[in-house]
């Protein structure tokens, strides 16, 4: 079974990147000058990327709780997934295909089933190695669609910002927008995808690949522990 402090871990990481995309979506008042397109334009654009995209990976590190989330998982739209949440001591291999979930079960991972949830140590020779079989919906909100849905939901368009400057994220020319302790880091050339994002006291998110994941297969049957 998955422990209940993973399971924490799991929702903890998931309220994080929640809460770092409604931070994203802070703090516009000012109009600058730019001879670009207009602000809305931009957040149309961004918006409509995250809507219509059909995968993207996305990766950063979160505060949450006092406590250190590391996310690098690409998605599909599908609300297929694959990648690593690292929360505390655990680095959790997870895969999200054909509407089922599975998180690896290392020998870390095992000894925190051991220690919090009693599993017998035997139990290792079972389950250490093997995937462990997870409710489908264990990492819904982590899927392109859901993201997709919050953007549309937490990202107005805004009329004015407080400052827009052209500049480059990870070397990709990009527009930054900020103000109040939030950094917006988008595509200068259209579409202007989200590339990143910086919330002060909050953590930072990329997101790249975009339409360019590769695709994301299940375990194989004979590496999947059915608890």
């Amino acid at each position: 079974m998955l422990t209940m402090k993973s399971r924490s871990m799991l929702a903890m990481t998931t309220a994080g990147v929640a809460l770092a995309l409604v931070g994203c979506s802070s703090g516009v008042s000012k109009a600058p000058g730019s001879n670009g397109p207009t602000v809305s334009e931009i957040f149309s654009s961004m918006k409509s990327g995250f809507v219509h995209a059909n995968s993207v990976r996305m990766s950063g590190t979160l505060s949450s709780g006092g406590k250190v989330v590391t996310v690098n998982v690409g998605e599909f739209r599908s609300g297929d997934m694959s990648g690593t949440i690292t929360a505390g001591p655990l680095a959790e291999q997870v895969v999200s295909a054909g509407g089922k979930a599975y998180v690896y079960v290392s020998k870390k991972f095992f000894n925190s089933m051991h220690t919090s949830q009693g599993v017998p140590a035997s139990a290792c020779a079972l389950m250490c190695g093997k995937y462990l079989a997870l409710p489908a919906s264990t990492f819904t909100s982590f899927g392109l669609s859901a993201i997709g849905k919050s953007v549309e939901s937490k990202f107005p368009v805004p009329s004015q910002v407080p400052n827009l400057v052209v500049t480059t994220y990870q070397g990709q020319p990009a527009y930054e927008m900020s103000g109040s302790g939030v950094h917006l880091f988008v595509a200068k050339n259209e579409p202007h995808y989200l590339l990143g994002c910086i919330i002060a006291k909050v953590g930072t998110l990329s997101f790249s690949d975009w339409n360019a994941v590769p695709p994301i297969s299940a375990p194989p049957a004979s590496k999947i522990f059915h608890d």
